[in-house]
């Protein structure tokens, strides 16, 4: 085991000579970034640029998240500027930092500004000088309840899928959602997962993946931690499968973070409780149909508690977990660490980060190959984030003095600023059509018909219908009223097929036959 002897980094301004050829320098790491401000990290990225995005939140109080603050360093992991969402007026949590196809960034968390101090989902999709294109806010008006947004995907046509966990007055029944979202930030469709399982309750979605046949894979947890849960979804949004991990030889666990290793093949790390051994991190694979293939207690009897998190494939055949750990049944005292394993999850080095029971929050493999990991500790009576760059024998990496150019593809310099997040998008969750309503927006029954026709519209699908006869001749036209829904007399109507044709702003959308008999 490499040990550590804990430091906070100096900030002392350092003269290096530049050369020609790449030159580097040890480097006392970790990064404190946000040093005494009481800053909570989650998500970290790799930039166009070889920098580092980092999504992280100013805490108000123990409770209360104050602002979101998007945070770019440089390879070294010095801060270049630092974005912060919110007044800190209201509650805001910055959970999720993605880069676009476009080098732009999309990021997903949750905001109180419009819900009486209730959490909202939230998507921002900024642009190249990290300026926003678009803000799009889900709230729910049919009761109050927090709602938080825990994931987002880029499709290859430029929309979105995000996860939604909770689902306000709902909370009950729907904890894990799927919306779609056009390129623009607009919702299309929302889809409730886990619906049809009564034996599934309490379930949580922790991660969202973009599968290599372009499927989506949700992976958290059931019954209040007790199985870890993953659900496939099809491109369409329809849920393929739910995987339930029911070994009897695990009774607990709750899953952080999945990746796809190989193609439809997946592992994922959390925490797990066996017989003989207590909460540990747990390693489990399975594949793209949802069998279970393996899964292991990385670090065995060797511990008294603890859990995994984050963790990332370095190449073909190892891993680097984070985790933390108990080395006695007192679970207030721990420590927080990261180990390369192969994909078995037996151990190849192992590193202890902080004397503290808390995992890191995320890592990552760099375009050169080294590890990022990134966490949040409590040391010195504030939150404080750490950053950690090493090799793959888990020892620090050297300080990069070659030039570096960062954000050259905003044409001016980025500053740091704070942005209140007026969003410019702003729905009414409840409203956005489930994906059964989108895919069929316009239900005219019954079929046949002899006396009446009802005709039901899901809002904002379209507002005019216009009815042709079997030759294609128009024989009425109506505009459908605020309640979507209407019903016509067709008593007095020939015998025969008739076509009814939605338009929204004078464009088709859909169409319906119907018997008149």
């Amino acid at each position: 085991m490499i040990t550590f002897a804990f430091m906070k980094k100096i900030n002392i301004t350092v003269l290096f000579v530049l050369f020609t050829s790449s030159i580097s320098f040890s480097q006392n790491w970790p990064v404190v970034l946000g040093d005494d401000q009481n800053i909570l990290s989650y998500s970290i990225t790799e930039d166009y640029d070889k920098g580092l995005l980092i999504s992280s939140y100013l805490l108000k109080n123990s409770s209360t998240t104050k602002q979101g603050i998007l945070i770019k360093t440089d390879v070294n992991g010095n801060t270049l500027w630092q974005k912060s969402f919110g007044t800190g007026e209201y509650p805001f949590d910055l959970w999720k930092v993605y880069k676009t196809k476009d080098e732009g960034t999309i990021l997903c968390g949750s905001t109180a500004k419009y819900d009486n101090g209730y959490y909202d989902p939230f998507y921002v999709k900024l642009n190249t000088c990290n300026e926003i294109v678009w803000c799009t806010v889900l709230h729910s008006e049919l009761g109050s309840g927090d709602d938080y947004g825990r994931g987002i995907i880029e499709l290859a046509d430029g929309s979105f899928i995000g996860m939604i966990k909770y689902y306000g007055h709902q909370i009950q029944t729907i904890r894990i959602s799927l919306v779609k979202l056009n390129p623009d930030g607009e919702p299309v469709w929302i889809e409730h997962l886990a619906q049809d399982d009564s034996t599934v309750y309490n379930e949580e979605g922790y991660d969202l993946i973009l599968t290599s046949d372009s499927n989506y894979l949700v992976a958290g947890h059931r019954n209040g931690g007790s199985q870890p849960y993953f659900i496939m979804c099809d491109t369409l949004g329809n849920e393929e499968w739910a995987l339930s991990w029911d070994k009897t030889d695990i009774l607990a666990g709750s899953i952080d973070e999945v990746i796809e290793k190989d193609s439809g093949i997946f592992y994922a790390v959390g925490g797990g409780v066996s017989p003989g051994y207590p909460l540990n991190p747990l390693l489990v694979k399975f594949d793209k149909d949802g069998n279970e293939l393996y899964h292991k207690a990385i670090l065995g009897d060797t511990i008294k508690g603890g859990g995994g998190g984050p963790f990332t494939a370095m190449n073909d055949t190892i891993f680097a977990i984070g985790y933390n750990w108990a080395p006695g049944p007192n679970t207030n005292y721990g420590f927080s660490g990261i180990a390369t394993t192969d994909t078995l999850g037996n151990i190849i080095n192992r590193r202890t980060l902080v004397e503290q029971i808390i995992e890191p929050t995320n890592i990552i493999k760099t375009h050169d190959g080294k590890i990022i990991v990134t966490g949040h500790y409590f040391l010195d009576n504030n939150w404080d984030v750490y950053l950690w760059k090493m090799n793959m024998q888990l020892e620090d990496d050297t300080l990069y003095t070659q030039p570096m150019i960062y954000d050259s593809l905003c044409p001016g310099e980025i500053v740091s600023d704070t942005l209140d997040l007026d969003c410019g998008i702003y729905v009414n969750i409840d409203e956005i059509p489930t994906r059964e309503e989108y895919e069929n927006p316009l239900k005219v029954f019954p079929n046949p018909a002899d006396k009446q026709i009802h005709i039901k519209v899901e809002p904002g699908q379209g507002k005019v219908i216009k009815v042709f006869d079997e030759y294609g001749r128009e024989k009425t036209k109506f505009v459908i009223p605020v309640t979507g829904e209407l019903v016509l007399d067709c008593s007095t109507w020939p015998k025969g097929l008739y076509l009814f044709s939605l338009f929204k702003q004078e464009k088709f959308v859909r169409s319906a036959k119907v018997i008149v008999q």
